[in-house]
């Protein structure tokens, strides 16, 4: 770290710092420091990593990856190791794991990274509304109610008593714009988030992604297809499936 600093503050042009590895690591200290004008991750690109580096360290290549994991900062690893509890605890200082559920400092954040160029997004369509039940469910389908915070009691049905999930599935569309100035692959993806009134449920989920090439001022569109009972739903702390209902 000190000597990456040294480097970086003696050079006449800004440092690239190009790390190797398959995990994250804390450099904060190359991201707070102005004279370092890159960080790229290349995890274990094999014999040809160099090719590609090259290409993309002179400009020859748009890089267009996105982090798979949170990189946290070095205070981290002061967590003990056989404590695997997914979800935060603020009464012991516990801040959770992985993406969906840790509250604590980040260094980047799952699913960052740059490009050469600029992409903006936007989502074209997708429904406000999803009908759970056929008639005969709803005859025999009774309310639940969730421990909740400030005093909102919101429900939920355990997809185990969905007999329709697949044919309740849709699709988003979504539209890709490279606004910049070199052609590139955008990696898009949408997130789920539960009502927030849920205590314990994930900040926020994964439902799925699509690598797209977009040449530089032209658009294109991608879908993402959604099945609420495997996407939109979420375990709860006695270990069942539900789908929760609100907003």
């Amino acid at each position: 770290m000190n000597l990456v600093n040294m480097i970086a503050n003696v050079t006449k042009n800004p440092l690239l710092l190009v790390l190797t590895g398959g995990g994250p690591l804390d450099v904060s200290f190359a991201k707070q420091n102005p004279r370092i004008g890159g960080i790229i991750w290349i995890g274990y690109p094999g014999e040809e990593g160099r090719r590609s580096l090259t290409q993309i360290i002179f400009g020859e290549y748009n890089p267009g990856g996105k982090l798979p994991v949170t990189w946290y900062p070095e205070s981290y690893t002061s967590i003990p190791m056989i404590d695997m509890n997914m979800r935060a605890d603020p009464s012991r200082g516990y801040p959770g794991r992985t993406y969906r559920f840790y509250t604590g400092e980040k260094v980047y954040d799952f699913g960052y990274g740059l490009s050469y160029t600029n992409f903006s997004l936007q989502l074209l369509s997708a429904p406000s509304r999803i009908s759970l039940l056929s008639e005969p469910e709803k005859k025999k389908w009774r309310w639940r109610n969730l421990n909740s915070e400030d005093n909102i009691v919101p429900h939920y049905v355990l997809t185990d008593e969905l007999s329709n999930c697949d044919s309740m599935g849709f699709s988003v569309p979504i539209s890709i714009t490279n606004d910049g100035y070199m052609d590139g692959s955008e990696v898009v993806m949408l997130f789920s988030r539960a009502p927030r009134s849920y205590k314990s449920a994930p900040l926020k989920q994964l439902i799925g992604f699509d690598k797209v090439h977009v040449s530089v001022g032209e658009s294109t569109t991608t879908s993402i297809n959604v099945n609420p009972c495997e996407h939109l739903s979420i375990v709860n702390e006695e270990g069942s499936r539900i789908l929760p209902l609100g907003d």
